[in-house]
């Protein structure tokens, strides 16, 4: 058989392949539409790119929802995120806000991953207070008070501009940013894509098929 032709099975089937890629990419979009802070993400193309070189989250803001959970906080600004510290002990990032107190009264997230709070006052018995349910207020700035004390500021990672802030809402969480009906379309795009691809090949694969049944395999 020839080169060409086995050049262009090979295309066809990266081709498949990317559009597969892209399929799960878009699926993992849909299935995370009410995921707290989820992030978009986006092949560098649905259709067009013979290779899927790039893939890219976008950090736009979520639409805030008011929950008036007060360990429920959300931040203003794209590209803002909350540092929790991580199993092995370091940092991490998060832009998902729903944040607990555990059995010790440390503020952690759904992961147990606590969270980073600097200047932290933990002489004074207001730490004590928040693991007994004291009343705690988070502040637009992170500061935590408890009863009225303050306890620590919440870290944030954002890399300001000149004159630019960022601000932590309590009782609220960023939704996802994920478009549903772009996505929808996008899954539809692929799926035609990926149907055209499997017409082709299947058309490839028959005329190999019968030319061997014509003439032999000494093609």
């Amino acid at each position: 058989m020839s080169d060409l032709y086995n050049h262009n099975v090979k295309t066809l089937y990266d081709a498949m392949d990317q559009s597969i890629k892209r399929m799960g990419i878009i699926q993992t979009n849909i299935a995370n539409t009410g995921t707290v802070g989820f992030k978009s993400i986006h092949p560098d193309s649905v259709m067009f790119s013979d290779v899927m070189s790039d893939v890219f989250r976008d950090e736009e803001q979520g639409v805030l929802s008011k929950t008036n959970q007060k360990l429920d906080l959300a931040l203003t600004k794209a590209g803002a995120y909350f540092i929790v510290e991580g199993a092995d002990g370091k940092p991490e990032r998060t832009r998902d806000g729903q944040f607990h107190l555990n059995k010790d009264g440390k503020i952690v997230d759904f992961q147990n991953r606590e969270l980073v709070v600097l200047d932290q006052q933990i002489d004074k018995p207001a730490y004590a207070e928040l693991a007994k349910g004291g009343d705690i207020k988070i502040n637009q700035n992170g500061h935590i008070h408890v009863n009225g004390t303050f306890i620590g500021r919440i870290a944030i990672d954002y890399q300001a501009q000149p004159g630019e802030r960022v601000f932590v809402m309590q009782g609220s969480l960023e939704t996802s940013n994920v478009d549903l009906s772009s996505n929808v379309t996008k899954i539809l795009q692929v799926k035609r894509h990926i149907d055209t691809v499997q017409n082709v090949l299947s058309m490839e694969l028959g005329v190999d098929k019968a030319l061997i049944e014509t003439y032999g395999r000494n093609l």
